[in-house]
């Protein structure tokens, strides 16, 4: 069984630290909690606040600790469970040397392979969300880290509803699970860096290696709540330690502002002055996030217990709205499916090169239903090749496309064809198939993307045609085999979505009208035109 050792570096972390224990302690596998506590120095990653004005004034910390009730809880905690809660700390008054030196410090008793899964204070997860990424750790041995999405609060009931923006740059953020091996280390906290020593003398970067990305974490309900701004007490240390001057003061303008938003979204700019980018944020209600953290009408805060599956339920809307992928996975073959096949309850699928393409797809729609049995499946086809896939028993809606054959990506019928599909399929698809290979002449790729679905798989491609790159628009996609056959090719796409056997032979689907005459034809023997 994969132990998970839990990290957080923490400092007057009322009272989002008191959440966790409880959490763990409904884990189904061995764990660990190291907690270190403490003033860092305005050193190294965190240099930068300096030059903004950051400072750590004697009101900030207790000899070096927290003020805020932390320390005793903490010491409470570990004398309960001394064999699971290890607090670290320097000698008092002292500062550990920035956040770097304090990531650093359990490592020395990290003395088993394991699951490194770094927890803020205010980053709240579910014992069903961690139980869910321990499982995707072991089903898929080569993976390395995992990328998460967060929904990140500005206010008790405030969050943030856009990726690739202030609180949720794919880019960078957030990196938070490992797997760890004893000798791995650190190399910078902000942004979170483990490193493993190569034999060259070298070192390979986990967390660049071949980590779970944002949208298959996503697609497995992996967004974990970020209370980073919710509290008056946050932004007053924040003010101070980071230098964001009248940080309190534009913080009680946005809950105020938040409070006569209603169902609207206020730029987070407009309060939040090191904030650049086009961030909004909306009421908690209006994003379909339940938070697991709620202050009362006093201003005590309670946490919530989720109802079950409901921390499923608003994962991939922050991806609904995005643009292309960040980062692209390349399948390997013999790797385990990336896709939470349980998870996906509706699909789209892009036939629309006509009635070749879908015949040609037949094997294909066969074994997607059944890897993904309960899922609603739609397919994008042209009308030539709607008498046949009404006969299809695998799918559940059909839509008709006019052809895209032929057009240039900025022609008016390919715009229009986007545009209505945005309009009626904004958000219809967990995942979206293109089973064609080659040149992506009907931008289904595209057209994939314009639905919203945060999981796009597809065949590369490789290069740009007619300033069309159609891998761009990808999440997932399916190498050229080294046979190149259409079986092969085939078998490559259905391993994202089932770790057995597959058979993409093509079939014919035919009405019991068709194969009663058909029988009754063949009866009198084979027409010589047709030996």
């Amino acid at each position: 069984m994969l132990p998970v050792h839990f990290l957080t570096i923490v400092l007057n972390g009322d009272p989002f630290i008191r959440y966790h224990l409880d959490v763990f302690r409904q884990l189904p596998f061995p764990w660990r909690w190291h907690i270190v506590e403490g003033v860092a120095e305005l050193v190294n990653d965190t240099a930068w606040s300096v030059t903004q004005g950051g400072r750590v004034p004697q009101d900030l910390h207790r000899d070096g600790r927290s003020s805020d009730g932390t320390s005793a809880y903490l010491d409470r905690i570990a004398a309960e469970e001394p064999e699971r809660v290890s607090v670290y700390r320097k000698p008092p008054g002292l500062f550990w040397h920035g956040k770097l030196e304090m990531v650093s410090a359990p490592l020395a008793a990290m003395t088993e392979d394991c699951l490194l899964w770094q927890i803020d204070a205010d980053e709240l997860w579910t014992a069903e969300q961690i139980a869910r990424a321990h499982r995707m750790f072991l089903d898929a041995p080569s993976r390395t880290a995992a990328l998460y999405l967060c929904h990140f609060f500005v206010g008790p009931s405030l969050v943030l509803d856009r990726l690739d923006g202030y609180g949720n740059h794919r880019a960078y953020e957030w990196l938070r699970t490992w797997r760890y091996r004893p000798g791995d280390f650190w190399h910078s906290h902000e942004p979170p860096r483990l490193m493993r020593a190569l034999p060259d003398g070298g070192a390979a970067d986990l967390g660049a290696a071949n980590p779970f990305l944002h949208e298959e974490t996503a697609a497995g309900g992996l967004v974990f709540q970020h209370f980073a701004y919710a509290t008056k007490e946050q932004v007053a240390f924040k003010e101070v330690y980071y230098g964001y001057g009248g940080a309190v003061r534009r913080w009680d303008a946005l809950q105020a502002a938040g409070r006569d938003a209603g169902g609207g979204a206020l730029p987070l700019r407009d309060f939040f002055p090191w904030v650049t980018d086009a961030a909004t944020a909306v009421r908690a209600e209006h994003s379909l996030v339940e938070p697991l953290a709620r202050p009362d009408a006093d201003g005590r805060w309670a946490f919530v217990p989720p109802a079950r599956g409901a921390s499923m339920a608003p994962a991939v809307q922050l991806l609904r709205e995005s643009g292309p992928a960040i980062r692209r996975r390349t399948l390997v073959p013999g790797e385990p499916p990336p896709f939470p096949a349980d998870l996906i309850r509706s699909v789209g699928v892009f036939l629309p090169d006509g009635l070749g393409g879908a015949l040609r797809a037949s094997g294909v729609l066969r074994e997607l239903r059944r890897a993904l049995p309960l899922a609603r499946i739609t397919v994008f086809a042209t009308p030539d090749a709607e008498p046949a896939l009404a006969l299809c028993p695998y799918v559940n809606q059909r839509v008709n496309l006019p052809p895209l054959t032929g057009r240039a990506p900025d022609d008016a019928l390919v715009t229009a064809v986007r545009q209505e599909i945005g309009q009626r399929f904004n958000g219809a698809f967990d995942l979206t198939v293109n089973p064609r290979w080659g040149e992506d002449v009907t931008f289904a790729n595209r057209l994939m993307k314009d639905t919203g679905a945060p999981l796009r798989l597809g065949h590369k491609v490789g290069r740009p045609v007619r300033g069309y790159y159609a891998d761009a628009f990808l999440t997932h996609i399916v190498p050229v085999p080294a046979e190149p056959s259409a079986a092969a090719r085939d078998a490559g796409l259905l391993g994202a979505l089932t770790g057995g056997p597959v058979d993409p032979a093509t079939e014919v689907w035919t009405s019991p009208e068709g194969e009663r005459a058909a029988a009754a034809l063949l009866a009198g023997g084979v027409p010589a035109r047709w030996r």
